[in-house]
């Protein structure tokens, strides 16, 4: 049964319509309701109203080629912020060390244990050793790949061979560099947007589970007939926004079902 919800799009209102909220969008995840945060219906009507059901590319479609995204991405990841990620690669790219593609570890290590200024604040860069070994090695191995002429999941397992490379960093690479909506970056936004919608499960380990988490989200993207990649950006954007009630929300669900 579907019914009717007015959104504003532009300076109108406009009548969309939707499923019921106990329908199911895929098996074991229910609509909800578009006013309720974190919902399958949220995203979509969050969706609708920044036109991404006609957009043709992702908002962070990569400006660069792959060795810039390559070290933008290996720069980010658990425990750095956006902020400190773009901090640490806009120093680099100053410092001359991406065009260079320099493969020196000390090099690299120099850099990132320099301060780094952000909203007026004098910040370290976290991890400055394992990123420069990872960085100079990829620096070193990035041409052997071979990447031409390859489809997204192949250059995915490719950049894979290099240290420090998994499934969410070349994924990351992938869907920025190449607009791909073959893979997902199941980030730690993504993963909490998926568990308080049902998607996913806490039975489900990143490390081991990956390429089946990936597949259920974009099962889910289909079936909300959005871009993987769009979406992708929108949780990531809205789960960011909302601060700590995301993880608020996770530890009332969790409770709950310990009871």
């Amino acid at each position: 049964m579907m019914r009717k919800v007015a959104l504003p799009l532009d300076s109108a209102y406009v009548e969309r319509y939707l499923p019921a909220a106990d329908e199911e969008v895929m098996p074991g995840v229910r609509w909800g309701e578009p006013w309720v945060v974190f919902t399958p219906a949220y995203w979509l009507t969050q969706a609708w109203m920044l036109h991404m059901d006609s957009t043709s590319s992702s908002d962070y479609r990569a400006r660069q080629g792959v060795v810039e995204e390559l070290v933008f991405c290996l720069l980010g990841g658990f425990g750095i912020t956006a902020e400190l990620n773009i901090a640490a690669f806009e120093a680099c790219e100053r410092s001359g060390l991406i065009a260079n593609r320099e493969q020196s570890v000390d090099a690299w290590a120099a850099e990132l244990h320099l301060p780094l200024e952000i909203n007026g604040r004098k910040i370290h860069y976290r991890y400055p050793n394992q990123k420069a070994k990872f960085l100079a090695t990829a620096m070193q191995r990035i041409s052997e790949l071979r990447l031409e002429g390859k489809d997204a999941r192949t250059i995915r397992d490719l950049l894979m061979q290099l240290p420090g490379v998994g499934f969410k960093t070349s994924s990351w690479v992938v869907r920025n560099v190449y607009d791909s909506d073959e893979v997902a970056i199941l980030d730690i936004h993504l993963i909490r947007a998926g568990l308080l919608c049902g998607l996913f499960s806490t039975a489900d380990r990143i490390e081991r589970d990956y390429l089946s988490m990936e597949s259920r989200f974009l099962q889910f993207s289909a079936a909300l007939k959005l871009r993987p990649a769009a979406l992708d950006c929108l949780i990531w954007d809205g789960m960011r926004e909302a601060g700590e009630l995301p993880i608020r929300l996770l530890a009332q669900q969790n409770e709950s079902l310990a009871a």
